[in-house]
C-alpha cells in the first residue's frame, strides 16, 4: 500500500484503532535560506539596532570603514581632509561681484555661507566614507584649524595682488597687516565654530552606533555663518572707509 493509501485508510483511523498511535510522515525540511552578507549600515538599520527591541544571543557589529588604519594614516588624512577643505572654500572669494547690491549679498550672505560650508567638508567626508579613521575629536578641531588657516592665507594673498594692489603703498601694509592678524583669526575661529558641531554629530554616531548625520552639526556651522556675516557686514559699515576693504 503506497503512502497516501496508508495514510486515507481505516488502519490509520484514530476511533477504530485508539490503541495505536497515529503516525504523520515528517514534512520535508525546507531548503536554508540564503541571506546576504551584511555591511555596517545594514547593520544599523536593521532591528538589532533598535532601542525597542532584543534579540537573542551575542550579535557582533561589524567594524567602522578605517577601523584598522593606524594612528600615523589617521593623523595623515586628517592633516590632508584639513587642506583640502581650504582650498575647495578659495573659489567662494573670487565669485565676488562688483555690483553694488550684489557685492552686499556676496559679503554678508553668499560668502559666509559659501566658505563656511566648504571649509570643513573634508573633514565631513571623512566622518562619512570613512569614519574609523576619526579617533579622537581633537582631529576634527585640527582640521578645522587648517582649513580656516588654508583658506585665509589664500584669500589674503588675492585680496594682496589683486583685489587691493591699486592702493597706496603705505595703506596696503595697513590693511594686510589687518588682514593677516584680525581675517585669519576670524576664518580659523569660524571653522572651530563649525568643529564644534561636527564633534557634535560625531559623539552622538558614536553613542547610538548610527551613521554619521551632517544634520546633527547644523547648529554649529549655523553659527559660524552668522558669526562670519556679522563680521562682514560691520567690516563693510565701519572699516571700509579705513582699510579700503574687507
Amino acid at each position: 500500500m503506497s503512502g497516501d493509501k496508508k495514510l486515507f485508510s481505516a488502519e490509520e483511523e484514530v476511533a477504530l484503532h485508539p490503541e495505536r498511535a497515529h503516525e504523520t510522515p515528517p514534512a520535508p525540511e525546507p531548503p536554508p535560506e540564503e541571506k546576504p552578507e551584511a555591511g555596517p549600515s545594514d547593520y544599523y538599520l536593521s532591528a538589532h539596532y533598535e532601542p525597542g527591541l532584543k534579540t537573542a544571543g551575542p550579535v557582533s557589529v561589524p567594524p567602522l570603514p578605517g577601523s584598522g588604519d593606524s594612528p600615523a594614516f589617521c593623523l595623515m588624512l586628517t592633516l590632508l581632509c584639513g587642506f583640502l577643505g581650504g582650498l575647495l572654500s578659495v573659489p567662494a572669494v573670487i565669485l565676488q561681484g562688483q555690483g553694488s547690491w550684489f557685492r552686499i549679498f556676496a559679503l554678508v550672505v553668499f560668502g559666509p555661507l559659501a566658505e563656511e560650508a566648504l571649509k570643513p567638508c573634508g573633514m565631513i567626508f571623512l566622518l562619512e566614507k570613512r569614519p574609523g579613521s576619526v579617533r579622537a575629536a581633537w582631529q576634527i578641531f585640527l582640521a578645522g584649524a587648517i582649513g580656516g588657516a588654508v583658506f585665509a592665507v589664500v584669500e589674503n594673498l588675492i585680496y594682496g595682488k589683486i583685489y587691493l594692489r591699486n592702493l597706496p603703498a603705505d595703506r596696503l601694509t595697513m590693511v594686510m597687516a589687518f588682514r593677516w592678524t584680525v581675517c585669519t583669526t576670524l576664518h580659523i575661529g569660524c571653522t572651530l565654530i563649525s568643529a564644534l558641531g561636527l564633534r557634535r554629530a560625531w559623539l552622538r554616531a558614536r553613542r547610538t552606533g548610527l551613521p554619521f548625520q551632517l544634520s546633527d552639526a547644523y547648529h554649529g556651522m549655523a553659527a559660524a555663518i552668522a558669526v562670519h556675516g556679522c563680521y562682514n557686514l560691520t567690516a563693510m559699515l565701519f572699516l571700509q572707509k579705513f582699510f579700503g576693504g574687507k
